[in-house]
């Protein structure tokens, strides 16, 4: 994470991150919620620094299901998968 400019507050198991955590990227937005095996997984929610948020159930990283509370994104949050495949890059930690 040094290298990506993330900060990761939560747990490490076998040295991944997992349980209720906080990740916050270089860009601001911030992931609150469940992680597993290093990626986002269970109930979270991500936050924008436009003042938007999308709460979702997570699965390896991928939005599997998305909360009808969740507010309607705005035009540039939109490409949600581009951003897990940066964020879920920028959290895995290479295994060794």
């Amino acid at each position: 994470m040094e290298y990506t400019g993330s900060q990761y507050i939560g747990e490490y198991v076998d040295g991944r991150m997992e349980g209720e955590a906080e990740y916050i990227l270089p860009t601001k937005t911030k992931y609150v919620g469940e992680m597993k095996d290093g990626m986002f997984h269970g109930q979270g929610t991500l936050y924008f620094p436009s003042g938007s948020r999308h709460d979702a159930i997570w699965e390896k990283g991928l939005v599997v299901k998305v909360s009808l509370n969740s507010p309607i994104w705005t035009h540039l949050e939109k490409s949600l998968r581009a951003v897990m495949t940066v964020e879920t890059a920028s959290i895995t930690q290479p295994r060794g």
